[in-house]
């Protein structure tokens, strides 16, 4: 179904692309005067190529392709439990949509039979007390048919290192061997590594890849949500050196 002309129009006005042609006509009226006003010139100048890059979607996949690259297979491998990864809480203490999509995710793997045990992992650090999010993922699991008693919430680890550490010693106390590790693609590259690491026998699903991969209209190239999902992937690539030099992986 075609989106209707008024909230294209929408999109547009209230989107970066307006700004930006916006932007690039002061330039051009700037340019022959780009030596009087150097210091303008050279601010706008950086603001369009901020804009530019910060909200463009093929500068987003384009850094991300490698990520992608290295990200493992998602693959319905039977194990011994399902381990389900918080992906953070709002003010309110809800799950954010990343930590319901996993729970949902996780819950229909189980329903599926691939594992007879979901544990949740990550705590919550100040001002929330744990398990606050994670409290909210067993939820969603129990409201989806998981029951209570096949739900373990690990609410200690704060980081994806401590993920593992922390289910390592759930899974040794109740002698599980193998994981299928669930969060979105972009982590799982290094959530997997980190229990390789630990000697933990373990398969991925991206809890992302059911979403439906609708083409980009040409005014959505320019998105602001893209400012938060290239901050995303460059907070990923970070975590993966700091994880690499300090042995974690």
């Amino acid at each position: 179904m075609e989106r209707p002309l008024k909230f294209i129009i929408e999109d547009i006005v209230f989107g970066p692309l307006l700004l930006l042609i916006i932007l690039s006509g002061v330039l051009l009226l700037m340019f022959r005067q780009r030596n009087e006003f150097k210091l303008s010139f050279r601010i706008l100048l950086g603001s369009w190529i901020f804009l530019l890059l910060g909200s463009n979607t093929l500068f987003f996949q384009a850094i991300s392709y490698p990520l992608k690259y290295m990200t493992p297979k998602s693959e319905k491998q039977a194990s011994d439990v399902i381990v389900v990864a918080s992906a953070g809480v709002h003010a309110s203490g809800a799950p954010t949509p990343g930590s319901t999509l996993r729970a949902h995710t996780a819950a229909k793997l189980y329903l599926e039979g691939l594992a007879p045990l979901v544990i949740i992992t990550g705590g919550v650090t100040e001002p929330y007390h744990p398990p606050v999010n994670i409290k909210g993922m067993a939820i969603i699991l129990q409201g989806m048919g998981v029951p209570s008693h096949d739900i373990v919430i690990e609410n200690r680890s704060t980081d994806t290192y401590r993920n593992g550490i922390e289910t390592s010693k759930i899974m040794n106390r109740l002698d599980l061997k193998s994981v299928l590790l669930v969060s979105h693609d972009y982590h799982l590259f290094r959530l997997i590594s980190v229990f390789k690491k630990l000697g933990i026998e373990a398969s991925v699903f991206a809890a992302n890849q059911s979403s439906p991969k609708a083409s980009t209209p040409w005014w959505r190239y320019f998105d602001w949500a893209n400012f938060n999902r290239i901050q995303t992937i460059a907070h990923e690539y970070f975590g993966l050196l700091n994880y690499k030099f300090s042995g974690w992986i």
